[in-house]
């Protein structure tokens, strides 16, 4: 995957009352409602049983470098979803404890994560949704170059910054 090095601050939010009647609908049922084609595949999963729903702020990084990710928390409006496109990568962790804490503070939504959580008991418990595709001790690097809102891919499914996004047990 090739990545580059920008970050764009603004784009088109929606009023969340406009989705807020899905809050309830499970993503299969939505995914059939739109014509069978908006669901990812299993391997983003749910690591703690949480539904998520909200606006996508989206970050794409190099394979298990998630210093963006600490920008993309500090800069994230309450309640959105960030979504990270690490291309799958499983051998470093791109999310785990502190960075949950953190999101914690400043009302984060939610993450899916095209890649590896550490920490999963804390996760687990957490009241944040968390998805992601795969679990590892292993820490990030920290070399900091990627890209924020901008459109990333996940499962072939184009996310674009201020997509709804909405997760259950069984998919996104």
């Amino acid at each position: 995957m090739s990545v580059g090095n920008r970050i764009y601050k603004k784009f088109k939010r929606i009023d969340p009352a406009l989705y807020a009647d899905f809050n309830d609908i499970p993503v299969a049922n939505i995914g059939d409602a739109s014509m069978k084609i908006a669901c990812v595949d299993s391997h983003i999963r749910s690591m703690n049983h949480r539904r998520l729903i909200g606006q996508a702020y989206t970050v794409r990084v190099p394979e298990g470098d998630n210093l963006l990710v600490f920008y993309a928390i500090d800069n994230a409006n309450e309640g959105d979803i960030i979504v990270i496109d690490g291309d799958g990568y499983s051998q470093r962790a791109l999310f785990g404890e502190i960075l949950l804490k953190m999101a914690q503070k400043k009302g984060i939504g939610g993450f899916i994560i095209n890649g590896a959580i550490r920490d999963y008991d804390a996760i687990e418990k957490s009241a944040i949704p968390v998805f992601a595709s795969g679990i590892s001790p292993n820490g990030p690097y920290r070399n900091g170059y990627g890209e924020v809102n901008v459109p990333v891919v996940i499962d072939g499914k184009v996310i674009q910054p201020g997509d709804v996004v909405i997760g259950d047990d069984e998919s996104i």
